[in-house]
């Protein structure tokens, strides 16, 4: 078993044996993380996070 960070922040994401996948679940991150461990290959692919500034709701709500 080998424990795999995220790259994108470095929590702990676990201990796995293998090939496979994990999202970080640290807020703020939530970044894609597969891996290999066998190679030792972590590849991370962030995620766009939606800014709640400058939005108008249909409402007609402006938030700053």
């Amino acid at each position: 078993m080998v424990e795999v960070r995220c790259k994108g922040c470095g929590k702990l994401l676990g201990k796995f044996d293998g090939v496979g996948e994990v999202k970080c679940t640290r807020i703020g991150c939530g970044g894609k993380n597969t891996f290999n461990t066998k190679t030792g290959i972590i590849v991370f692919v962030p995620v766009n996070h939606v800014s709640m500034k400058n939005r108008t709701t249909s409402s007609g709500v402006t938030f700053r």
